[in-house]
């Protein structure tokens, strides 16, 4: 069951994450959003740094909570 879990929340923040395949792939054509997209193209292409800033925040908001619970288990699991 510890192993579902690592998986899950390693899963959980590399799709939170994703920007690279995204952006390999479509360039930010045909409506392909993510989050991480949306911030870059804020940041750099609209050089609206504020709302960039914001949705990088956001995006360290969803996954810290995610990265501490896994931390968590890990050292449980060690001891």
């Amino acid at each position: 069951m510890n192993t579902i879990l690592v998986v899950w929340t390693t899963i959980t923040i590399a799709t939170l994450k994703v920007f690279d395949i995204v952006f390999a792939m479509t360039n930010g054509q045909w409506e392909t959003q993510v989050l991480a997209n949306y911030m870059y193209d804020k940041m750099f292409r609209g050089l609206d740094w504020g709302v960039g800033s914001a949705s990088a925040v956001v995006i360290m908001i969803l996954v810290l909570p995610i990265l501490v619970w896994n931390v968590r288990n890990a050292r449980k699991e060690m001891r």
